[in-house]
C-alpha cells in the first residue's frame, strides 16, 4: 500500500509542477513605416507609430490613427524627430486621449511637447556616448540608448534605440541608428539577450558584414522595417537567399506572433 501511495503522491507533485508551465505570447503588429505595436500579456507599447501623413513612406490616415488612439497603449516611444517617425500634433492628441500613457522620446521632442496638460506623461534622458537610461511603467521596462543616426552627409537628428522588456520578452528597435560594431560593443547589446531586433532596411544594404553584426548583437530574430512598398518584393527575395530566418513588416497591419513556454515560480 505504501508503494502505491508514494506513486500517488509523486503523480500529484508532477501534476503540480506541470501546472506551472504556461505559454507567453508576443505580438508585433506593423503600424506604418518604422512604426510597430508590441503586445504581450495585455500590455501594449507603440514605437515610432505617432507620426502624420507622409509623401514617401506609408502612414496612417486620420481614421486609422483615431482607432490606434482609441485602443491606447501603456507606453509610446519615438526614436527621433524626423517626420516619418514623430509628430507633435499626433503625439499630443494621443496622450490627451490616453492620460495613463507614458511617452518617452529624445530631449528635443519634449521641448516641442510643451503642453502642460501632458507634461506629467513625458520622459526623456540627456544621453551621449554609450549612455543609456531605464524607465519603468505598468510593469514594463524601457531601456533608452544613445544610438547615433545613420550619416547622410548632413546633421542628423538625435536618435534613441529602445529595448522593450515586456512579459519576459526583449525587443530592440534601433530607429534610424547606424548599426555598427563599435556601437554594439559600446552599448553591450550582446549581454541583453534580445529576442527580436527591429532594424531599418538600409542595414543590409550599407553593411556588407551584416551577418557578423547580427551575431555580435546576439539577437534571436531580425525583423526589417522602414521601407517603401516597392522595396518589399526585392527584399523578400534577398532575405530568402541571405537571411532566411529574418522577417519584414512593410505594408501595414502585418503581424508576427511568437510563443514559448516558461515556468511560473510563484502562485
Amino acid at each position: 500500500m505504501r508503494f502505491h501511495l508514494n506513486h500517488f503522491f509523486t503523480a500529484l507533485i508532477l501534476l503540480s509542477f506541470s501546472s506551472l508551465l504556461t505559454a507567453t505570447e508576443l505580438k508585433l503588429e506593423h503600424v506604418a513605416n518604422a512604426g510597430v505595436k508590441i503586445t504581450s500579456a495585455g500590455k501594449v507599447v507603440l514605437i515610432d507609430a505617432l507620426f502624420g501623413a507622409h509623401k514617401r513612406f506609408n502612414s496612417l490616415n486620420d481614421e486609422d490613427f483615431g482607432e490606434l488612439t482609441q485602443n491606447g497603449a501603456d507606453i509610446a516611444l519615438a526614436t527621433h524627430m524626423h517626420s516619418d517617425h514623430f509628430s507633435v500634433k499626433r503625439t499630443s492628441l494621443f496622450l490627451k486621449n490616453n492620460n495613463q500613457s507614458l511617452f518617452i522620446g529624445t530631449p528635443d521632442m519634449l521641448e516641442q511637447l510643451d503642453d502642460k496638460s501632458i507634461s506629467s506623461q513625458l520622459a526623456s534622458g540627456d544621453l551621449s556616448g554609450f549612455e543609456s537610461k531605464a524607465f519603468r511603467h505598468n510593469n514594463i521596462k524601457i531601456s533608452a540608448f544613445n544610438f547615433p543616426h545613420m550619416n547622410f552627409g548632413a546633421t542628423q537628428a538625435k536618435n534613441f534605440a529602445y529595448i522593450v522588456d515586456i512579459n519576459g520578452w526583449k525587443i530592440l528597435h534601433v530607429g534610424d541608428g547606424d548599426v555598427n560594431s563599435d556601437v554594439i560593443e559600446g552599448l553591450k547589446l550582446a549581454s541583453e539577450n534580445i529576442d527580436i531586433a527591429l532594424i531599418h532596411d538600409l542595414f543590409p544594404v550599407r553593411k556588407k558584414n551584416y551577418k557578423k553584426l547580427i551575431k555580435q548583437m546576439n539577437v534571436g530574430k531580425v525583423v526589417f522595417i522602414h521601407m517603401t512598398d516597392n522595396k518589399a518584393a526585392p527584399l523578400q527575395k534577398w532575405l530568402e537567399k541571405n537571411l532566411p530566418t529574418a522577417s519584414m513588416l512593410v505594408t501595414g497591419h502585418e503581424v508576427i506572433t511568437l510563443q514559448r513556454n516558461r515556468v511560473i515560480t510563484s502562485g
